[in-house]
């Protein structure tokens, strides 16, 4: 494979020394050589520094932030220094598949109207047991991410790689002010300048359940990460032409995005009505996606009911009054 393009992987961590080099020693291990590292230290108070300066690989460049100032600072830290064509972020508890990078600029190289490719992923526990279920993404072409994108965020962003002349060229960065959901701001805010693709196969591990600062940021204030992301489909749903109020945003959060179970009927009835003012819309706005936009609701929506009568009331109801 010709390694004509460079790529940028920005790899941020806090506090990550039990695991830190094993992802470094994952970028480092990646078929494709053309590449820098940019790793960036988010004021870290634990032995991560020592770790780091162990390396002596002339493609890593290590900053170390002044004080902890989260993870959308850092990598914007990191875009302001990346040099490459493409561009990937990473954390510092997960391991990088070693062909990820190559698979990526091969498909980047051959689609040169995409400007993001992410793909599937595997869990991965605290001692680095793998689960044996890959996480293979449900929306593959750019019309399914784009129709799904007004429900949650679909692209992973260890599996990630884009071009970085979309960010040069409209001036997108993370926005600093989310403590727990900049990820999926990103995508959203990158996604009208170009296609975005999913392919399956598994690009990294992915690790769960040991204490992260993402999620620790998420328990300690709830009510301030449900604000980020009403926030997010708000100017998603706006972006795309929709006039839908709080009331439709509150119940298209709790109950597709965060899938929060009720059987109150007052839920079901909110529900049925945005879906008919969403259908409305899509037909007067005349959405391209609208079939697509009106399956990803209802799936959403009808998954979080496993009681199999109640699934094909609702399914019927909505054929039938919406």
């Amino acid at each position: 494979m010709i390694e004509d393009k460079k790529v940028s992987i920005i790899l941020c961590f806090y506090n990550e020394e039990k695991y830190l080099a094993q992802a470094i020693d994952s970028v480092l291990a990646q078929t494709y050589h053309n590449f820098e590292l940019i790793i960036i230290n988010d004021g870290s108070t634990d032995g991560s520094d020592a770790i780091i300066k162990q390396y002596s690989d002339e493609r890593i460049i290590y900053r170390i932030n002044d004080e902890n100032r989260r993870l959308a600072y850092s990598r914007n830290r990191g875009l302001e220094l990346a040099t490459g064509d493409y561009i990937g972020f990473f954390d510092g508890d997960d391991i990088m598949i070693p062909d990820k990078i190559a698979r990526q600029v091969k498909y980047l190289d051959e689609h040169e109207d995409t400007i993001v490719v992410s793909g599937g992923y595997v869990y991965m526990d605290s001692e680095g047991y793998t689960d044996d279920k890959i996480v293979e993404p449900e929306c593959l072409s750019d019309e399914q991410i784009r129709a799904y994108m007004l429900f949650g965020n679909c692209i992973a962003v260890g599996a990630a790689l884009f071009r970085r002349k979309i960010i040069d060229n409209y001036k997108i960065r993370l926005d600093e002010k989310n403590k727990a959901s900049e990820d999926y701001r990103f995508w959203v805010d990158v996604l009208p300048y170009g296609k975005f693709a999913n392919i399956n196969g598994v690009f990294y591990q992915y690790r769960i359940n040991h204490g992260s600062k993402a999620n620790l940021i998420v328990k300690s204030n709830v009510e301030v990460y449900d604000e980020e992301v009403k926030q997010i489909l708000r100017d998603s749903w706006a972006a795309r032409g929709f006039s839908i109020g709080e009331k439709d945003i509150e119940f298209i959060y709790y109950h597709l995005f965060e899938g929060r179970r009720t059987l109150n009927p007052r839920s079901v009835i909110q529900g049925m009505n945005t879906y008919r003012k969403i259908k409305g819309q899509s037909k007067q706005n005349k959405q391209k996606d609208k079939d697509l936009i009106l399956k990803y609701y209802k799936r959403c929506w009808l998954r979080n009911y496993h009681i199999y009568w109640l699934l094909k009331r609702f399914t019927n109801i909505i054929g039938k009054r919406v």
